[in-house]
């Protein structure tokens, strides 16, 4: 049985995954305030811990217009 690799979870608190704020980068967000307003990633109740995360992946996306080769890693609470 073949099952799909789920796509890691960066939001905890909106349950956001990378793929879905991957697409988001791709559908032209391209600063942090645009995604968390597409997504609502970094904006739950933990003050935006994911911001660590999502930053960097920004940053990667739009110096070479593809993103880091491994997933990131979220930070322990």
């Amino acid at each position: 049985m073949n099952k799909k690799k789920r796509s890691p979870i960066i939001c905890r608190c909106n349950n956001i995954t990378l793929e879905t704020i991957q697409q988001a980068f791709v559908d032209g967000c391209d600063t942090l305030d645009k995604l968390f307003d597409a997504t609502t990633a970094g904006v739950g109740p933990c003050g935006g811990s994911c911001r660590k995360v999502t930053g960097p992946i920004l940053e990667y996306y739009l110096k070479h217009k593809t993103f880091p080769p491994a997933p990131p890693k979220q930070p322990k609470k």
